[in-house]
């Protein structure tokens, strides 16, 4: 009976060491990025929620920072993504970073950017004046920690010229709204907080 156990055991323990070693590949390396704009590989990513603005802003920033410093960080984010994030991500830039408006011609698009566990990237495209390249930024982090970049490659490939996806300038319709005119728009009043005279 003895020997028996001891068999069994053995038999455990070789299932256990086969079972890990095939299973280590699916469990780690193998899953597919989550993006958004959804591919349909993976679960669902919601742009507003944690890590979606750091990865955004962070491709965005470095893409700028590698290839063109020079220019304005004139930034758009793909359809569909809240007000929420647009100034999540805004506030991530900082102040010299500007939202695209119809119009631009100089722009940093943010054409999909995907997270998975420690692993993320950003494409985004480098428009000016007609001209385009795809800018991939790939980061990683420890845990919950930062993401930090750890590569960027350029292509030359044909992109379509974006459209201005930003919340202000886009009607519920899906149609982007025109630029307000600073010359005909109505003076703005300032609005006062609180109790006057106390």
């Amino acid at each position: 009976m003895m020997m028996a156990r001891r068999h069994n055991v053995r038999l455990l323990k070789g299932f256990i060491l086969l079972l890990s070693v095939v299973a280590a590949p699916l469990l780690t390396g193998c899953s597919p990025f989550t993006t958004y704009p959804p591919d349909g590989k993976g679960p669902l990513i919601y742009p507003w929620m944690a890590p979606g603005p750091e990865v955004m802003s962070t491709g965005l920033m470095q893409a700028h920072a590698r290839v063109a410093p020079g220019q304005p960080l004139i930034y758009n984010l793909p359809a569909g993504i809240s007000q929420l994030a647009w100034d999540d991500v805004q506030d991530r830039l900082g102040p010299d970073a500007q939202a695209m408006k119809p119009g631009d011609k100089i722009v940093w698009n943010l054409e999909r950017y995907g997270i998975n566990n420690t692993r993320a990237f950003a494409d985004i495209g480098y428009w000016n004046n007609g001209k385009a390249v795809l800018i991939t930024v790939s980061m990683e982090r420890e845990n919950i920690g930062a993401f930090k970049v750890t590569h960027v490659q350029r292509w030359y490939l044909d992109m379509s010229k974006p459209e201005c996806q930003n919340p202000v300038f886009v009607e519920r319709s899906g149609e982007p709204k025109p630029a307000p005119d600073p010359e005909t728009a109505p003076e703005a009043t300032p609005e006062t907080s609180g109790s006057e005279g106390t």
